[in-house]
């Protein structure tokens, strides 16, 4: 039976006694349909390169980018993949997500002119349909009115698996759009629900949320943070929410 593989390539969290360099940032690498997306790329370009040499990732066999939105630590590493390629590749991302490069940073995805040709933007403005198992979701409004983010969902054997940048929308906004589209809830949720500051109050409705739309298998990192994960195994269980470091895969079965 076929399996789709979803990797860690960059998060706060490195597995221990590996040579993976944790920090700041997001990036998960989804392989499924003899193709690899490269899900968000961190913030720092040296540390992704590292993760996609110890993960034995060539830079060339990656098919796309999908940045989920245009927070640095999402898409500000993305050098550290171009500049080890040859060949282009396109780049999904909501429109609102480009910037230009500003004296302080950028104000949003910015490609700097000497790995220009290297990208080939793809704006997002509805669902997109990657390959047999893999889609983009349409962009959802960020709760603050500042921005959308899209998702990425897998459809596996058992049902649709959703993978989180970092769920600015709020948990209900998104699994009621992947519901619509596919006819189920997600039966797994991977990646960031922006819970650090110490949101106990949002973790413990979306523990509930949780367990009320029947979404079990839950492998979180990057802004749902430490604090963020304790809290919800209060609702959970200790083994109800697992960890998903840099350097960490899943595996899905797929039809």
């Amino acid at each position: 039976m076929d399996e789709a593989k979803i990797t860690v390539l960059y998060d706060e969290g490195a597995v221990e006694g590996t040579t993976y360099i944790g920090g700041k940032g997001l990036s998960m690498l989804i392989e499924v349909d003899g193709e690899r997306t490269l899900f968000g790329t961190g913030l720092r370009p040296r540390y992704l390169s590292n993760n996609l040499y110890v993960a034995d990732v060539n830079p060339d066999s990656i098919t796309r980018v999908v940045v989920s939105h245009g927070h640095p630590d999402h898409w500000a590493g993305i050098t550290g993949l171009l500049r080890q390629r040859d060949a282009p590749l396109k780049l999904y991302a909501t429109a609102d997500a480009w910037g230009e490069k500003k004296f302080l940073g950028a104000t949003g995805i910015y490609i700097p002119s000497e790995h220009s040709e290297k990208v080939q933007r793809e704006d997002v403005s509805g669902w997109v349909q990657l390959s047999e198992h893999l889609f983009i979701s349409q962009p959802m409004a960020f709760h603050s009115g500042n921005g959308n983010e899209i998702f990425i969902v897998l459809k596996s054997r058992n049902g649709p698996v959703l993978i989180s940048g970092c769920c600015h929308c709020g948990l209900d906004h998104i699994f009621e759009a992947v519901k619509e589209k596919f006819g189920a809830y997600p039966v797994a949720l991977l990646g960031g629900l922006h819970l650090l500051e110490r949101k106990d109050k949002l973790a413990d409705l979306y523990a509930q949320y949780l367990q009320t739309v029947g979404c079990r298998n839950l492998y979180l990192n990057h802004c749902t943070g430490v604090t963020g994960i304790n809290r919800l195994r209060v609702t959970l269980g200790l083994k109800g929410v697992n960890d998903f470091y840099t350097g960490q895969s899943m595996t899905f079965q797929i039809f």
